[in-house]
């Protein structure tokens, strides 16, 4: 006798999760990760098998349990509207059966975030959950039944052909709309397309098509052999090792901090389920969840967590990072006892209170110009400008997108430190001091010319400016991101600049370029470097170079540059698969911060700097050109010193970060040359790479080097306990 419908469908579920867990468990036996031992490792494996064998039981129990009431249901008549009595409605079947699963997922996920988010007790929270669960799949079957004879009513009065059957469309429309709804969710959020990577359309397809090959596969056995009493204490026993592992994993994976790298850095599935799931336990909701590995050492503590303002003496470790401040040498090593500020070396003879002209182009990555070593000729104007002025080798934005770096940049703070808005793009609050209200304070009259969204004055990046030309993106709106604004942008501002004297002034002009931002653009009077996207966003450089030339031709010929310095960077680079990600915001590697910083004018002599620098030390690079002190507040540092010929000029480290967010991780980077320390806050990983021989950070060398490894864990807490004031977002 074969084996049911019902009991077929709940084993190929749960051996397809089986099989899907021991992946995960294979890859953690197989982890290279230090101070992993074998007891480790099994223990691991443990942790990463049992939910999926859990959730797998449950979920094949429910499916299985609706299996076999689908099955029953379908051998009967069923009544249609009019009160017909006819055959089985059999081709409205699955379209119902589609359109109710998916309305029982998603009031089950909103339950289940409401629960976990709201209850703080979690026992309570499991019962009403459950009666919920219970409660939805009654009125689910309710409505299955309802929508099966709606649906076969439907075809049967249009009479329609039987694929375009309005039972099966619905079915169709459902299923796209789910699939394109995971997709959107998944290009938002970059922390999960981060850990993910081409796992989910792997995984939306492997794990189905497995479980329907082994339920194909179960159904055809003699109904004895699943249904034997060894196999079901074999099934008992595993659910009771799932449930222990489980509950174990949820509450000590923080206290095993081997075994947490393994899961959260050496698995495929486990991984994004673990950053999907982390918010449902966050109990203090600060953002960071005390179980699941989610790195919050104090969950009834908002003020607690990874990357809080470390408080000293006050008894608690507030960034939950090596404890309280007052048992920690926060001092800095022997070698940086000395840079708490930076020293004061000659300033270059510039002009007094002269132009600024401050060019930023978006998604600029430095090693795609030619002045930094790239092999295409890509920017021939920007390296003509590097010849005559300051290039800065290693320049670096303090974070991977534009709404982290502008405000960073605009502000001369971190992006931790900026008053601002909860919103993933987020508002600038007006208890924020700008560089154009410092400069305007100080008589310069300031002009920007922005070609994003973002630049709108709810979101507050205008505080300050004088001319705020929005004519770009009021033209063009939500579609400037697809539209080539080189040309357009630079004639603007040539327009702007030739409505003024040469004598008048000082002025502080800031002009963005996006061109180079995905998504590219084909330009006919443009170079052709190739299809591929890292060949056309070479042409959108070059596209860029072009006009900005332009703009400099004109200002060089009308005699601007005489009276002004001209600055050009990039607001954060891009990436194209070389640590496993395309474009930016998911990462703190080079291919995503480090950009081009050029700076040319009067008294500047043309010259390399190596020494790293960073994008917070152009506000004081500004107030100095100015004449106007640098405020204490501010954590960077005028650059002029580099054009000094003394070469014994030392930068404090650099200091990048990703505040985690709905869409992101949590990241920290410190670059003291030439050490790039990296810490992953969400996922608990450290690395270290030696930028003097390692410029794309493919080895990471963390092990062979504690000493240094050491000292840096040390500069970097000194940063996130003595030198960055975080804050958390508010309305």
């Amino acid at each position: 006798m074969p084996v049911a419908p019902a009991r077929a469908a709940f084993f190929g579920l749960f051996v397809a999760a089986c099989l899907f867990a021991a992946v995960d468990a294979t890859m953690v036996l197989r982890a290279d990760v230090p101070g992993l031992d074998n007891t480790g490792r099994i223990l691991g494996a443990v942790y990463v098998t049992s939910p999926f064998l859990l959730a797998g039981a449950v979920v094949s129990s429910s499916i299985a349990a609706l299996v076999a009431v689908w099955h029953q249901a379908r051998r009967r008549p069923s009544p249609s509207f009019d009160g017909h009595v006819g055959p089985p409605l059999v081709s409205a079947d699955g379209p119902a059966a589609i359109v109710t699963f998916v309305g029982f997922a998603a009031a089950c996920f909103g339950a289940t975030y409401l629960i976990a988010t709201r209850t703080h007790h979690r026992g309570l929270g499991s019962t009403a959950f459950a009666l919920f669960a219970g409660v939805s799949a009654l009125l689910g079957f309710w409505c299955w039944q309802f929508l099966r004879r709606a649906l076969s009513d439907l075809d049967d009065r249009l009479g329609f052909a039987s694929v375009l059957r309005p039972s099966r469309l619905v079915g169709a429309a459902t299923l796209a709309f789910v699939v394109s709804l995971g997709w959107a969710t998944l290009a938002k959020n970059d922390a999960l397309a981060e850990v993910v990577g081409t796992w989910p359309p792997i995984f939306a397809f492997a794990f189905p098509a497995t479980a329907f090959l082994l339920t194909t596969l179960f159904r055809k056995m003699p109904e004895a052999r699943l249904g034997s009493p060894s196999l079901q204490r074999v099934a008992v026993t595993l659910a009771l090792v799932a449930l222990a592992g489980t509950a174990d994993l949820l509450r000590f994976l923080d206290h095993r901090p081997p075994v947490k790298a393994a899961l959260l850095e050496h698995t495929l599935i486990f991984r994004p389920l673990a950053l999907i799931t982390q918010p449902m336990f966050d109990e203090d909701h600060d953002g960071y969840s005390g179980l699941l590995g989610g790195g919050d050492c104090n969950d009834e503590n908002p003020a607690v967590y990874p990357g809080a303002a470390e408080i000293p003496l006050n008894g608690l470790d507030d960034d939950c990072f090596g404890g309280d401040a007052a048992g920690i040498d926060v001092a800095a090593d022997e070698a940086s006892d000395d840079e708490s500020d930076a020293p004061d070396y000659p300033r270059p003879d510039v002009l007094p209170r002269p132009n600024l002209i401050h060019i930023t182009i978006d998604t600029l990555r430095a090693d795609h110009l030619g002045a930094y070593g790239h092999v295409r000729e890509t920017s021939p104007n920007l390296d003509a400008l590097a010849r005559r002025g300051l290039r800065f080798k290693w320049a670096f934005s303090q974070g991977a997108q534009t709404k982290v770096s502008i405000p960073s940049m605009f502000s001369g703070r971190y992006f931790s430190e900026v008053e601002r808005s909860p919103d993933s793009w987020a508002t600038i609050w007006p208890e924020n001091i700008l560089v154009a209200e410092r400069l305007a304070d100080a008589g310069y009259h300031t002009a920007g010319f922005p070609s994003h969204r973002f630049f709108l004055p709810l979101y507050g990046l205008n505080q300050g400016f004088h001319d705020w030309d929005l004519g770009l993106v009021e033209k063009f709106g939500p579609r400037i991101v697809n539209v080539s604004t080189s040309t357009q942008t630079t004639d603007r501002v040539i327009d702007w600049f030739d409505a003024r004297g040469v004598d008048t002034g000082p002025y502080y002009v800031w002009i963005h370029y996006f061109d180079p931002h995905h998504w590219y653009q084909s330009h006919d009077d443009g170079e052709d470097f190739g299809e591929k996207d890292e060949d056309r966003y070479d042409e959108e450089i070059r596209h860029t170079d072009k006009h900005v030339g332009r703009l400099l031709d004109h200002l060089e010929r009308a005699g601007w540059l005489k009276s002004s310095y001209v600055f050009v960077q990039g607001d954060h680079g891009e990436g194209f698969g070389q640590h496993g990600y395309r474009y930016h915001g998911q990462h703190l590697f080079n291919d995503q911060v480090r950009v081009p910083l050029i700076v040319a004018g009067p008294a500047l002599p043309p010259r390399v700097v190596e020494h790293p620098v960073a994008l917070v030390d152009l506000v004081p690079t500004f107030l100095d050109l100015a004449g106007i002190d640098r405020p204490l507040e501010l954590p960077g540092f005028s650059v002029l010193p580099f054009a000094s010929a003394r070469t014994g000029y030392r930068r404090p480290p650099v200091y990048i970060e990703m505040i985690r967010d709905s869409n992101h991780s949590d990241r920290r980077a410190l670059i003291e040359w030439p050490w790039k320390y990296q810490l992953g806050i969400t996922f608990n990983e450290v690395t270290l790479y030696d930028l003097s021989s390692d410029p794309d950070e493919q080895v990471d060398v963390l092990a062979a080097n504690p000493p240094v490894h050491e000292r840096l864990e040390k500069r970097l807490r000194r940063f996130m306990a003595n030198e960055v004031r975080s804050i958390q977002p508010r309305q």
